[in-house]
């Protein structure tokens, strides 16, 4: 059974040298606070973590999401081309994720022992090379093995991620970091929206259809990032070159004496001790719930504001109109921003208040409703239906709050094994969301009833959230101490 991390060990307690001999063995010599203070600024070294991690790896996560969902844009005019119906696009959306859910872990365990820059520049740049290769699309089976390899490709990459910055944020700190990551996932839409209407508008030009030049365009960029990373991500704080040697040793320093004191509390440290931890196994089946509706969302927004904005746009003759495929991928960006918007500002609010519990419950209980909202009125009121798809991306507000729960029993090995499994197992959701949705429109001619399917299903990992039980000292505090990762200079 898993041990809570104690707070604070006593010097005249016999835990106490434990944890100095740990500490001391790591490299480091314990330092007073006071000692800390007059070399090293806290809020500087964080400031300087934020600027040189935080936006590559929100660059990373928009081109990783722009790659996996551009083909939601594509789809307007790819399966009318292809002549794909909406069972093979849902088939295809899904396959990605048997790729990329089979492969995390190996992935994971791969980038502990080369190190991320290698092992993210080895991902980055194959995923990217698969990703263009979607121009070249002659049928049903080229596209469901290049969105198994693009999966396959992707796999490592956000739990490669997370795992990096546990090496240089605290668990009290990754929260409110990872948020910031995981906007991406949302702004990834804001932005490829806008670019897939100017590339779709390219349909025709050189002899390449739109949603050729969408893949084309949107894949190179990926590979020149790839290999931006393998020469300008620091592989640890030891290795970091923007940091001077009293912050490198800070940051040693608080990593030895924080592993310390876990090992000594009976935190999981061993790949085989997350996957036996009974709270790795609920957070995955929390994300697995949560997974299966955002990607149900990300995958089929396009058309459903198609189809609630109608496929023929009334104009008189000679007007000048907005193309309908451009104007679709446009209204799918607001949704997104709204998203990112409710992402950011409840992470904030958790690191301020120090509770996370109701910061990830609320928004996935009101999310629920907007779905239920958008089921009912989707066929006969465009904009009250419109309005409630923009509420339920409330769904995405507690991303960055529900990655700060591992970091709270787990480390090392077992982080990255145990991230590594909640995501592979989350990412299921990934292959039932958009294949729900395309099965249920096929069957029964509209989206309503699997809408209704993921209000319920949002509405289910809202009472396994209200339930989940955190170890029982590592509860996020409701004082002052707490609120150095709000202050976090991003």
């Amino acid at each position: 059974m898993l041990k809570p991390v104690r707070k604070g060990l006593p010097e005249d307690e016999d835990g106490g040298g434990e944890v100095e001999k740990l500490i001391k063995s790591a490299g480091h010599q314990p330092s007073s606070k006071a000692e800390e203070a007059h070399t090293v600024d806290h809020k500087t070294v964080l400031a300087k973590l934020n600027s040189h991690l935080l936006w590559k790896f929100f660059a990373l996560t928009v081109l990783c999401y722009i790659d996996r969902t551009n083909l939601a844009f594509a789809a307007i005019q790819l399966n009318k081309n292809l002549g794909f119906t909406e069972h093979i696009y849902g088939v295809g959306a899904s396959i990605f994720f048997v790729g990329y859910s089979i492969c995390q872990i190996p992935s994971n365990l791969i980038l502990v022992r080369v190190g991320a820059p290698l092992w993210l520049s080895v991902l980055i740049v194959s995923w990217g090379i698969v990703a263009t290769a979607f121009a070249a699309i002659n049928g049903k089976w080229m596209f469901y093995i290049l969105r198994l390899l693009l999966g396959a490709t992707e796999s490592g990459t956000f739990p490669g991620m997370w795992y990096h910055l546990s090496t240089f944020y605290t668990d009290k700190e990754i929260g409110v970091a990872y948020s910031y990551v995981s906007a991406g996932t949302a702004l990834s839409q804001v932005i490829g929206a806008p670019l897939a209407a100017g590339l779709l508008a390219l349909d025709g030009w050189l002899g390449l259809a739109g949603w050729q030049w969408l893949f084309i365009v949107e894949g190179i960029p990926t590979v020149l990032m790839g290999l931006y990373t393998k020469v300008s991500l620091a592989e640890s704080p030891a290795k970091a070159s923007f940091l001077t040697p009293a912050e490198k040793a800070w940051l040693q320093q608080r990593h030895a004496e924080s592993k310390a004191a876990k090992t000594m509390a009976g935190v999981e440290v061993s790949a085989w001790g997350a996957v036996q931890n009974w709270r790795t196994w609920y957070l995955a089946v929390i994300n697995l719930c949560d997974s299966t509706v955002k990607y149900a969302i990300i995958y089929w927004c396009p058309l459903i504001i198609y189809h609630m904005v109608g496929e023929n746009m009334p104009h008189t003759a000679g007007e000048a109109v907005v193309p309908h495929d451009a104007l679709v991928a446009l209204l799918t960006a607001l949704p997104f921003g709204f998203a990112a918007l409710f992402m950011l500002v409840n992470a904030r609010h958790s690191a301020a208040t120090g509770e996370r519990r109701w910061h990830v419950t609320i928004p996935l209980a009101i999310s629920s409703l907007a779905l239920a909202g958008l089921a009912h009125t989707m066929e006969h009121s465009p904009s009250l239906a419109f309005l409630s798809l923009l509420v339920a991306t409330l769904a995405w507000a507690p991303n960055g709050i529900m990655y700060s729960y591992p970091a709270t029993f787990l480390q090392g090995a077992a982080a990255a094994t145990g991230v590594a499994l909640i995501n592979s197992i989350a990412n299921v959701g990934g292959m039932i969301g958009p294949y729900l949705i395309g099965t249920f429109k096929h069957s029964k001619g509209d989206y309503s009833t699997a809408i209704m399917v993921l209000s319920g299903l949002s509405a289910f990992t809202c009472i396994l959230t209200a339930n989940f039980s955190e170890p029982p000292e590592l509860k996020m505090e409701k004082d002052a101490s707490n609120k150095k990762s709000h202050d976090m200079a991003v």
